[in-house]
């Protein structure tokens, strides 16, 4: 087995499709060669959310595979075969992903991350708003 193939993970919304290593500065992600999702490990997310530049940089798929590839819900986690749950953000409730609750990794279509990362003010302030 190369390191390439070992390096990969599944794909949890597109069947047979792996998963490829992309590194932008020190962090490393995997991205879906078929819809470009994205794969974070636990604390990534984070991380990225604070460098616009890595997330356009990791976050190239179309919008409009990304908002088709949001129905697809269910899935297991690429890394412990656990299955995945669909949340939305807590500030931005128009952005839904899938969670694992044993390892805490995040998959986000293509796009979310994007989405995510530019949180504008009047989201801002409305988050603030509707706080529960």
């Amino acid at each position: 087995m190369s390191d390439t193939e070992i390096d990969t993970l599944p794909c949890p919304k597109c069947e047979g499709a792996s998963m490829h290593p992309v590194t932008v500065g020190e962090i490393t992600v995997h991205r879906c060669k078929e819809c470009s999702g994205i794969w974070l490990d636990e604390g990534q997310r984070l991380k990225l959310q604070k460098d616009k530049h890595a997330v356009e940089e990791i976050d190239i798929g179309s919008h409009e595979v990304g908002h088709e590839h949001d129905s697809i819900t269910g899935g297991n986690c690429p890394r412990c075969n656990q299955p995945l749950r669909h949340i939305h953000d807590k500030a931005q409730k128009q952005i839904g992903f899938e969670v694992c609750r044993a390892c805490r990794g995040s998959f986000f279509d293509a796009g979310e991350l994007t989405d995510l990362t530019h949180f504008s003010l009047s989201e801002r302030i409305r988050a603030l708003l509707s706080r529960d």
